[in-house]
């Protein structure tokens, strides 16, 4: 590969475009990006997302140390197999409409539409630490929440374009990931 074609797909770049141009990654660049990549960008913004969370709570006293600890871990839990599972449970039925993608490119775009959450977080996570914010809600929440219109591209690659197979299948994900959010947080 050239060094021209090399940089055109690095993965950051291509990590980066799935905030604005999600439906071009998915047919272009998607398949050169390697898993552990994919994944390393979900997992480090639920990890983020979930320590935030954990010192949100902690700051209100509504946890301590060890839970904001244990929390954070519980998100590179959600990043890395509960992202996974997600995108299988969708590669599932979209296999169901007749997708022929393969499973790896699924949880590979289901991992890289978190790139706008990793942003969002670490900006969140800034305000945290320098300003003393609460800012989970604010920030982590609105991250996962840009996630959804990738995520909705990846859907309809996988469904042949059906938009609503897409958008049924992009909100139950979405909710999915929400409400194992929202119900560790409890």
């Amino acid at each position: 590969m050239q060094a021209t074609e090399m940089r055109r797909h690095s993965p950051i770049r291509t990590a980066l475009a799935m905030i604005l141009n999600p439906g071009q990654v998915v047919k272009n660049a998607l398949q050169n990006v390697p898993l552990p990549f994919c994944l390393g960008i979900s997992a480090l913004a639920f990890t983020l997302f979930f320590m935030q969370t954990g010192l949100d709570m902690r700051r209100v006293g509504t946890a301590g140390t060890g839970r904001a600890i244990a929390f954070t871990f519980l998100g590179l839990g959600l990043g890395t197999i509960g992202v996974a599972a997600v995108a299988a449970i969708a590669w599932a039925a979209a296999r169901l409409l007749g997708s022929e993608r393969s499973l790896q490119w699924t949880v590979r775009g289901f991992s890289l539409a978190y790139t706008p959450t990793l942003i969002f977080v670490v900006i969140g996570l800034i305000f945290n630490l320098a300003g003393g914010w609460n800012t989970a809600i604010a920030f982590g929440i609105t991250g996962a929440l840009w996630a959804l219109y990738p995520l909705l591209s990846i859907i309809k690659e996988l469904t042949g374009e059906k938009l609503v197979a897409s958008l049924v299948l992009a909100t139950v994900c979405g909710a999915l990931i929400l409400s194992v959010w929202a119900a560790l947080g409890i």
